[in-house]
């Protein structure tokens, strides 16, 4: 028998009426539907991962979440299905909140033209987020449907294998290809703390001795790449008006030349040996300014990994210092972060088109891996 979105939303009807609908009111069940959020695991080890994330995310963004992932067992069906209801108590606990979640599970050769299967699942009158948490895709057709018809996909450039030539290409193609929808980086969101700590030691009275810097230094663990150290130097220059003069990289380097209205900028993206090694995680930020006033401002991670101490020297004299909670954020609390905003973000849309600036243009017309 063919699996078709009537059988599917019969079945999820059945589990939220329990009986009768009398006896739901009475449990205080509420369904609340704020949002289609549609995610897709590349494979079964990460579609649990992916399936635990999205159960923690709906406490905070209830809706209509589909996890699509491939079988596991070649022998399987070629598509099942799951349901599956989320219910959380709202203020004043007299009701509870719920939501719900479809699992698609479908052999490798089906899962990719599941879209329009997908589409017919969705709420009407709903954005429609899209999160790929894996590497970049090429040439997958599931992720160019759904993006094209999304309101917002969320990437997360820490998983990509190729982060110089993924990065590259969505600089190079995403406006044009997908005019209509809004792309996110969880990565963005990881550096938002270190941008605001950076933005804060050069508030008021210190902001004269931003067109002073001359050189910054990011640290970032030995044997990662430093994705995340680029976005914030990417950043930096977009703020300040900087521009990079050197060849187009098709790989990482230690250090980026970049030029500002009073003169050359070195940037030095530094590995360091770290002992809890985490992916693309930075560990420290200086930036040194030189003027009548010589300047030392840090950002730098306590031995307690979830401590950050930001502090200014000026003059080799301590002039300001604060030690904050720098607590891990994991991609539930990622993605809660970017769900509360709607809004585009002009200053990730600039950041993003100037690091095209400095990768090495991508060939658009090779279709690269899946």
């Amino acid at each position: 028998m063919s699996i078709t979105a009537q059988a599917i939303e019969k079945d999820l009807a059945a589990l939220w009426k329990d009986g009768s609908e009398e006896k739901a009111k009475s449990r205080g069940l509420q369904r609340v539907y704020t949002t289609n959020l549609v995610a897709y695991a590349s494979g079964h080890e990460e579609g649990y991962r992916v399936e635990q994330i999205l159960n923690d995310l709906a406490e905070k963004h209830p809706g209509r979440y589909i996890l699509a992932r491939p079988a596991a067992d070649p022998t399987e069906p070629p598509l099942r299905y799951y349901v599956s209801g989320h219910c959380f108590f709202g203020s004043g606990r007299e009701k509870k909140i719920c939501c719900d979640l479809i699992k698609l599970v479908a052999q490798k050769e089906v899962i990719e033209n599941l879209y329009g299967f997908t589409f017919s699942l969705l709420l009407p009158d709903l954005p429609l987020e899209f999160w790929w948490p894996g590497d970049l895709p090429y040439n997958n057709a599931f992720f160019d449907y759904v993006a094209e018809e999304s309101n917002r996909v969320w990437v997360d450039s820490s998983q990509f294998t190729q982060p110089i030539q993924s990065l590259a290409r969505l600089s190079a193609f995403w406006e044009n290809r997908y005019p209509h929808t809004l792309l996110c980086d969880l990565n963005w969101i990881r550096i938002q703390r270190w941008r605001s700590l950076i933005a804060e030691l050069f508030d008021g009275e210190w902001s004269r001795y931003l067109k002073e810097i001359r050189q910054i230094t990011i640290e970032y663990g030995e044997g990662t790449q430093p994705t995340r150290s680029f976005f914030l130097a990417c950043w930096l220059a977009c703020q300040l008006g900087w521009e990079y003069r050197g060849p187009r990289l098709g790989q990482f380097t230690q250090e980026l030349l970049l030029e500002g209205p009073q003169g050359k900028i070195e940037v030095l993206l530094k590995p360091v040996p770290v002992p809890d090694i985490k992916r693309d995680r930075i560990f420290a930020v200086g930036l040194l300014t030189q003027g009548e006033q010589a300047g030392l401002f840090t950002v730098v991670r306590d031995q307690d990994p979830h401590v950050v101490l930001a502090r200014s020297e000026i003059n080799h004299k301590l002039a300001f210092s604060r030690a904050l909670s720098f607590e891990h954020l994991h991609s539930n609390e990622l993605l809660d972060v970017g769900l509360k905003h709607l809004e585009p973000d002009p200053v990730w849309k600039k950041t993003l088109a100037f690091a095209g600036t400095i990768l090495e243009k991508p060939d658009l017309t090779l279709p690269g891996p899946a």
